[in-house]
């Protein structure tokens, strides 16, 4: 009797080990790194460019220009509206006029008070006082509409010089200096931000399940045999047919620039 408690014990022993093995069990999902955002930077203006300012290859930070387009028409305009806008000789004379006739309107006021003049005079006074107050008015949002002309031909001017949205690198360039940037292709430059990696991987439904967007797992990078630590940033919510698997992606942060777009990769998923 005693020897069968013995074997019963370890037989339960075996199970337990087996059971405990079997809750670790854990799968490894192969993907693949991509670039956190591909940008295809393009002007809202169009003209020849006058001068670009980076290279296939070049590293750029967010607001380095990019490129100019030609702008010497708007050179000109501008200095022709800030011209129109700075004269201040038909203020200068519609207040006057307004300060003229406002006197003469008080003083006939005042003398038909003491019955020196007629009710005529005074209405005429008036009227006259008031066309020199709508004139100053025109002439004031005038000069007031010429002002916002001038802003808006500096903020055109200001758009004909492309900058960079991001920090990134630049992988392809559409324009050379000298060609024309047109509405129907207006995209000069791709830049890619490397500076954080999105890595995407296939998995099963139970396995997906597992995941919440916000949550750490760890991603190891196959060429430079690198593992980090990264957030799960998307989980689809769209179960692709053929497969049946389930699209997710994990962020990374790349900022020291050590892993590299494309490179092939792994995430361990627990049974």
């Amino acid at each position: 009797m005693h020897h069968f408690v013995q074997r019963s014990f370890g037989l339960a022993s075996v199970v337990l080990a087996i059971c405990a093995n079997s809750s670790l069990q854990a799968s490894q999902i192969e993907g693949y790194s991509e670039p956190f955002r591909v940008i295809e930077v393009a002007s809202d203006e169009t003209g020849v460019i006058e001068e670009l300012h980076v290279q296939l290859g070049d590293t750029v930070s967010q607001g380095a220009p990019i490129m100019r387009l030609r702008s010497d028409l708007y050179h000109a305009q501008i200095a022709v509206a800030k011209q129109q806008m700075s004269v201040e000789g038909r203020r200068e004379a519609a207040e006057a006029e307004v300060e003229l006739t406002k006197l003469r309107f008080d003083k006939i006021r005042g003398l038909r008070q003491s019955g020196h003049a007629r009710t005529a005079e005074v209405a005429r006074a008036e009227n006259e006082y008031r066309v020199a107050v709508a004139n100053l008015k025109s002439v004031e949002e005038e000069l007031q509409s010429r002002q916002l002309e001038h802003e808006k031909l500096k903020a055109h001017l200001h758009r004909r010089t492309l900058r960079a949205p991001c920090d990134g690198v630049v992988t392809i360039v559409h324009r050379q200096s000298g060609e024309f940037v047109a509405p129907n292709q207006p995209q000069v430059i791709t830049i890619v931000q490397l500076d954080q990696l999105l890595a995407n991987f296939a998995l099963m439904p139970s396995q997906a399940a597992k995941l919440s967007h916000g949550q750490s797992v760890r991603v190891h990078f196959s060429d430079s045999n690198r593992a980090v630590v990264g957030t799960v940033h998307f989980i689809s919510p769209i179960t692709n047919a053929e497969s049946g698997t389930i699209p997710v992606q994990v962020l990374v942060d790349n900022s020291e620039r050590k892993l590299r777009s494309g490179e092939r990769c792994t995430v361990t998923i627990q049974d």
